[in-house]
């Protein structure tokens, strides 16, 4: 499976929840990308340290989508969204499943037709697919929990079903 990340679930799952060997694992079964703009807004983090930035790109493949202008209107005519790029890529490879976390992306998305996952969905499928371990998942619901990073209680508990299985 192809899948196009934004910013925020690739940082909860790279960063906040540190899965970074699983993701690895992952991306040789998968085809991981983030935008070009999606790396750059990652490189502005406070922490990211240039070896993170190195291990961000092993991981997930950067791709300069050409923006759909179509686009445009729903991102008030700027491109500085993450979502906008990640959305065009999807437009020009139709295999590939939008990763947004945000409800507007994922709207947008949605009215577009795209497939489409969250970090949530991503770490589903990590785990049927045999990259995360029990012990891997013991860990996760506080990550998530402490990162910062907003997550429904419905969706926490979506995550919450995905771990005790």
């Amino acid at each position: 499976m192809e899948y196009i990340f934004d910013c925020s679930p690739a940082i909860l799952l790279f960063e906040k929840c540190n899965l970074r060997k699983q993701l690895r694992r992952f991306s040789e079964n998968n085809k991981l990308y983030v935008p070009l703009r999606v790396l750059e807004e990652y490189k502005k983090g406070k922490s990211v340290k240039p070896s993170d930035v190195k291990e961000f790109q092993e991981i997930f493949s950067v791709t300069n989508p050409k923006l759909h202008n179509d686009l445009l209107p729903y991102f008030n005519f700027r491109d500085n969204y993450g979502e906008i790029w990640v959305i065009s890529h999807s437009l020009a490879h139709s295999e590939c499943c939008c990763v947004i976390d945000e409800e507007f992306g994922r709207a947008i998305a949605t009215l577009f037709n795209r497939k489409l996952t969250g970090a949530v969905g991503i770490i589903g499928e990590m785990k049927k697919q045999g990259f995360l371990s029990q012990n891997d998942l013991s860990h996760l619901i506080e990550d998530v929990k402490k990162s910062g990073f907003f997550i429904s209680k419905k969706l926490l508990k979506v995550l919450e079903e995905i771990c005790s299985q």
